[in-house]
């Protein structure tokens, strides 16, 4: 059998279909290797940036919106804090150191105008929960300090003032003094239960600049009423050195006693004699009719 040569069109044919993968196979080459044609690729990378681009505006929108939204309920928490009742009733039911933080806005806010009952139970509430605020203390600090100015903190106020600032640790030699200034007279009406509470408060933050108030709490002075005023020797003048100086109620002597058993009482005559009867009675009244020698 005799085989024939192909025909033009069946040579043409079979170049095309040999053609036809090799340059599909070759654009695919090169875009994997990339380095096809700009035209086929560009518009797909300049969509993909301009996504990218648009996607991170809109977080950074979102992510301002978020954060404007978390400053205004901040803010509207905020206030209500600081509207909150902080009555005397309230502050004397507080018993836990988260229920201070809520109300420490409100507290810090209306401090400078609380009145005396207010601020001592402010003080109380602190004391209980071991609250150290440094902007609330501060302003305590000067609140007690214009009401000891006014006179207007009574004995209790000022025990609860003196605890606070010993629980806290919180030292103020102005307002030690200011209660050594209004004080220094009334020690006479403290129990002793109180005065060495006291005393041992001044001795503990080292207070050396009222001496007299310190003696006065260790001793206070005798009222005139007494059987011992000025007759009984003081103590610190034996020691050498007495704070409170003439006003001392006890006796600058040496050869004075100590105890009141030690002290000779003359009687006071509760009769009034006439100028005639103390003419005739003298000494005792009736004169020699009643015995008497001249």
């Amino acid at each position: 059998m005799v085989a024939r040569p192909p025909t033009k069109k069946a040579l043409v044919r079979k170049v095309e279909a040999s053609g036809a993968p090799k340059e599909a196979s070759t654009r695919e080459d090169e875009a994997a290797a990339g380095t096809g044609s700009t035209e086929t690729h560009e518009p797909k990378k300049k969509t993909k940036e301009f996504a990218w681009m648009d996607s991170d505006e809109e977080g950074e929108e979102e992510g301002e919106q978020g954060k404007d939204k978390e400053k205004a309920t901040k803010s509207g928490s905020e206030d209500e804090d600081a509207d909150a009742d902080v009555s005397r009733g309230v502050l004397d039911s507080v018993e836990t150191f988260g229920r201070m933080m809520v109300l420490s806005p409100a507290l810090l806010k209306k401090m400078p105008r609380m009145q005396p009952e207010e601020v001592a139970a402010a003080c109380r509430a602190l004391t209980r929960t071991k609250f150290f605020d440094g902007d609330i203390l501060r302003k305590l600090v000067d609140v007690v300090k214009r009401l000891l100015a006014q006179d207007r903190l009574d004995l209790q106020q000022v025990d609860d003032v003196f605890q606070c600032l010993w629980r806290l640790n919180l030292y103020d030699q102005e307002v030690v003094s200011a209660i050594a200034k209004q004080f220094k007279v009334k020690t006479g009406t403290m129990d002793t239960t109180l005065r060495n509470a006291w005393l041992g408060i001044c001795k503990g933050f080292n207070h050396t600049a009222d001496q007299d108030f310190l003696q006065l709490l260790e001793v206070p002075h005798m009222t005139a009423l007494n059987p011992g005023f000025k007759r009984l020797r003081c103590a610190h003048f034996t020691r050498g050195a007495c704070a409170v100086g003439e006003a001392c109620t006890w006796a600058h002597d040496l050869r004075a006693p100590v105890e009141l058993a030690a002290v000779s009482f003359r009687p006071v005559s509760k009769v009034m004699m006439t100028g005639t009867q103390a003419i005739l009675g003298k000494d005792v009244y009736g004169g020699f009719r009643n015995g008497q020698i001249h």
